[in-house]
């Protein structure tokens, strides 16, 4: 008995399957009116009526689109949609409320400067758009790319519900940002990978960085992956692996200055040892290292990118701490499974491609970006720290006004934490609840 039809091996047919299996998605567009009637009810969201009525029209035009010319899409638009959800609901329960309120407050501050500088035709949002903090996971997979002229009214960003506790660790927060603004801004993915490429490929060529060729060969363990990377080519290859999670820590820099290092320090360590993953293809296997840099390298990319913007004094400070915790590798090995070795290159050459890197990101100018580097679109200078110092002393002391000194902007309120944390860490109670309640 033959059970499937044959009809639908056609790729005509097949194609209009999809489509029509879509079907769920305009049920969920019911759904989407009902939880922005939620939100309309929702204290810390009802005075976002205007945005509400265009992130309908955003839902109704971007099914469309997907159901019409990719249907694979769709699973990123409900994903999108699943995590805005998820972030009324959170709002509306009001378990968490302050937590909340206080983490839309930080990101705003934050996004807002990416919005006002980056060329409105390139990003995928309204410019009065308004960013949420969902509680939720973090990491890449978190963020859409969807095309510009759409007008998203809301940016989703995630802050780990293990974060909620610890206000230091809400530090992740512009780096979450990050993420979302490099799946956001049309093309700034491949040129900031491109730019990379180029300068390890020249630093390679003019000698100053010696990266030995790399030979993996997983045959003997049953696997038909056999690769030779020359110096050059591996470093590329790592370097274009790590630029989506490279350029985040960045944007933590440049936001909060060096608070972002150091909370960052306390979350990734700082080993040299590093996985490499490997996946299938359509030709067969392939492999990379994993997405975010190794815990050594990252810190002295860092450290290097905080000398850049001209913290050497607080640089010199993280770097001490950084060797006086690090191992004492000579090489960074990235290994299968955590147990096979696959790959080595000396520690001193790793860095010295980091401190490179952090010259491209910090600095380089991107069409993507309206010919502006990172630090042209936000920058925190020796001023900042200046404020940040001064609301730390306050902020131990439970001080509520410690967010009202003169020029202070969320953005220092949330650097602050780790610096009042660094100074009395007896006094972290005071710090979480003050932070949260007065920011």
């Amino acid at each position: 008995m033959q059970r499937l039809n044959t009809e639908y091996n056609q790729t005509s047919i097949w194609k209009e399957i999809l489509i029509n299996a879509q079907r769920r998605i305009e049920v969920d567009l019911m759904e989407v009116e009902r939880v922005i009637e939620l939100a309309r009810r929702t204290p810390g969201l009802a005075g976002y009526e205007d945005e509400l009525q265009q992130l309908s029209i955003f839902f109704e035009v971007a099914t469309q689109f997907y159901q019409q010319n990719n249907p694979d899409g769709l699973s990123d638009l409900v994903a999108f949609w699943e995590r805005y959800r998820a972030a009324v609901i959170q709002r509306y329960t009001a378990v968490t409320p302050v937590e909340l309120y206080a983490a839309d407050k930080v990101v705003k501050d934050i996004f807002q400067r990416y919005l006002d500088s980056v060329p409105n035709a390139n990003i995928g949002y309204s410019r009065d758009a308004s960013p949420l903090v969902y509680g939720g996971e973090g990491g890449l997979g978190a963020y859409f790319t969807h095309p510009p002229g759409w007008n998203r009214p809301f940016a989703i960003i995630n802050l780990p519900h293990t974060a909620f506790d610890n206000v230091w660790h809400w530090l992740a927060l512009p780096h979450e940002t990050g993420h979302d603004t490099y799946a956001s801004v049309e093309g700034l993915d491949s040129e900031l990978e491109n730019a990379l490429e180029m300068r390890m490929r020249n630093a390679v060529r003019d000698g100053l960085v010696s990266i030995p060729d790399v030979n993996i060969d997983l045959s003997e363990f049953g696997l038909p992956y056999q690769i030779r990377y020359s110096g050059e080519q591996f470093l590329v290859k790592v370097w274009r692996s790590w630029a989506n999670e490279a350029q985040a820590d960045m944007v933590g820099l440049l936001s909060c200055g060096g608070a972002a290092i150091v909370a960052l320090q306390q979350i990734i360590g700082f080993e040299a040892d590093d996985v490499w993953e490997i996946f299938s293809t359509g030709n067969g296997i392939d492999g990379a290292p994993e997405v975010h840099p190794t815990s050594y390298v990252r810190n002295a990319l860092n450290i290097a990118a905080l000398r850049l913007i001209g913290h050497n004094g607080l640089a010199d400070e993280v770097q001490a701490r950084f060797e006086a915790l690090r191992p004492q590798s000579s090489h960074i090995t990235w290994r299968l499974g955590r147990t096979i070795e696959v790959a080595r290159v000396p520690v001193n050459e790793m860095v010295r491609s980091a401190e490179l890197a952090a010259e491209v990101i910090i600095s380089g100018k991107l069409t993507s970006l309206g010919n502006q580097s990172y630090r042209d679109l936000v920058d925190f200078t020796t001023d900042d720290q200046v404020i940040v110092d001064t609301m730390a002393d306050l902020l131990i002391g439970g001080n509520p006004t410690f967010a009202q000194v003169d020029n202070a902007t969320p953005r220092h309120a949330l650097a602050t934490t780790m610096f009042a944390f660094e100074k009395d860490r007896t006094k972290a109670e005071i710090i979480n609840k003050t932070f949260k309640h007065f920011v």
